[in-house]
């Protein structure tokens, strides 16, 4: 075969496998590369091996340079504790990966709970900081989401043995797992926590991203539904339908506010006349006693 056809047969087989990655990706909005490629292996039966995560990797990274709207949807983790606003305070989100607190933010801003990022095994320093904060906080209850192997097993045990406080694992459990069906990996052996997980569980374990990532959703939700209280989430449910019906007001009153701004700038007006003005004008009226 010349080059020429091995270049146009080389380059028609990554148009087609970068269709199918875009494939896999058009109905989720929100992604970790993790979960592509579990997506990927799940659904379109792609290899589960070192060699196809990196060759996906290559090809999304390409893809993600050429489409905004994609690259969108592979957002970047943070770390460390993320408090969320009016937070209820009894319980506190707790997460393996960076990668799932950026795939549930939704869900801890919708349920008012914040987030501690462990990045694997936690340090003392983050545990001692914890401590402090749970004290001040009054927290009650630790909810955990994880991978369900050798060493994501023992983390939420070490941070409940640390904390002093119930940390209680909502993803992913074996009971999830045998009724989910999701892809597995074989144990690393060289990790020193294998022998007994495999005596326990057996060869094979589970990434938290090998959950579909709509599935993953819903069942995180229901968990946390499960976990706070019904009155508090009548209230959660009632400011978020607050919120909705406001923020198409609100929004309205922006873009006016913002066009008004806009014309007395082109009119040479300073800022801080215009604050004074626009203030003025959009000040609330106060009764009369």
């Amino acid at each position: 075969m010349s080059k020429s056809k091995k270049k146009r047969r080389k380059s028609r087989a990554s148009a087609a496998f970068e269709w199918l990655i875009l494939r896999a990706t058009h109905y989720y909005r929100r992604l970790t590369v993790r979960q592509l490629y579990y997506v990927m292996v799940s659904r379109f039966s792609c290899p589960p091996t070192k060699n196809f995560y990196n060759r996906m990797d290559y090809h999304l990274t390409k893809l993600r340079r050429l489409n905004n709207r994609l690259d969108a949807k592979f957002r970047d983790p943070t770390r460390h504790f993320i408090a969320a606003p009016f937070a209820y305070r009894k319980l506190e989100l707790w997460v393996e990966k960076g990668s799932i607190r950026n795939f549930i933010d939704d869900l801890a801003e919708k349920y008012r709970l914040s987030i501690q990022v462990l990045r694997g095994f936690a340090s003392k320093s983050m545990y001692s900081k914890a401590i402090k904060r749970a004290a001040k906080r009054g927290v009650e209850k630790i909810l955990y989401i994880g991978d369900f192997d050798p060493s994501g097993l023992l983390i939420d045990r070490i941070a409940e043995r640390e904390m002093k406080i119930k940390v209680k694992r909502i993803a992913l459990t074996m009971e999830q797992i045998k009724r989910l069906k999701p892809p597995s990996n074989p144990v690393n052996m060289k990790d020193s926590r294998a022998k007994d997980y495999k005596a326990k569980y057996g060869d094979r374990c589970w990434e938290i991203e090998s959950v579909r990532p709509r599935t993953l959703h819903r069942l995180i939700e229901q968990q946390l539904k499960m976990n706070l209280p019904r009155q508090y989430l009548a209230e959660a449910m009632t400011r978020e339908k607050a919120n909705k019906i406001t923020r198409k007001i609100t929004n309205k009153l922006n873009q006016k506010i913002e066009k008004e701004a806009l014309q007395m700038l082109k009119n040479k007006t300073s800022e801080e006349t215009i604050i004074k003005q626009l203030t003025k004008k959009y000040k609330p009226k106060q009764k009369e006693t």
